[in-house]
């Protein structure tokens, strides 16, 4: 399925050429096949969606999720989804994450490109990695919409609106980057 736009490989070139700076990291970027990983970035929240149940939302005091927040674990290299029961986006976040587990693993990324599993990629390489993070926000704000087509999420008990929410780090402001509104 085709996930990414135009947009997507004009934002690439501009983070690419602006802010990479060691050009072993922008050659390894510039080989990978994005619409690939965006794909697989698909499957793996999807399939975390899947695995949310009531019980686990009841267990956490969610009743209706009102802000999905997708966070970069910047201690390893997977992406945490969690789930705020309130959706007023400025506040959602004040009661701190609840659940915050794994949704993606991006080790198989750093490994199959970097040589490196995600905990060693920022030895490895170096500033650069916050650019790579930035670069799966943007792939995150691409696989959205679709997978909010997806039954996974639309049989979850959600507030309307719904906001998703994306950090680069736990520490990091979040940024809204969808509303779905039922």
């Amino acid at each position: 399925m085709k996930i990414l736009s135009d947009s997507f490989y004009t934002e690439l070139e501009a983070l690419i050429k602006d802010r990479f700076e060691q050009e072993e990291n922008i050659q390894i970027i510039q080989k990978v096949d994005w619409e690939v990983e965006a794909n697989r970035c698909l499957i793996a929240m999807t399939n975390y969606l899947n695995s949310i149940t009531t019980d686990k939302l009841s267990y956490s005091d969610i009743e209706k999720i009102g802000v999905i927040d997708v966070c970069w674990n910047e201690y390893g290299s997977d992406i945490e989804i969690d789930f705020m029961p309130d959706n007023d986006f400025e506040t959602a976040y004040d009661e701190g994450c609840i659940m915050n587990n794994s949704a993606i693993d991006n080790d198989v990324f750093f490994e199959k490109y970097f040589g490196v599993d995600g905990e060693g990629a920022w030895k490895k390489i170096g500033n650069d990695y916050l650019e790579i993070t930035t670069i799966f926000y943007f792939i995150i704000k691409a696989v959205v919409p679709f997978l909010v087509e997806d039954e996974s999420f639309k049989e979850l008990p959600k507030l309307s609106p719904c906001h998703f929410g994306f950090a680069g780090s736990h520490d990091e402001e979040r940024i809204k980057i969808f509303t779905y509104t039922a």
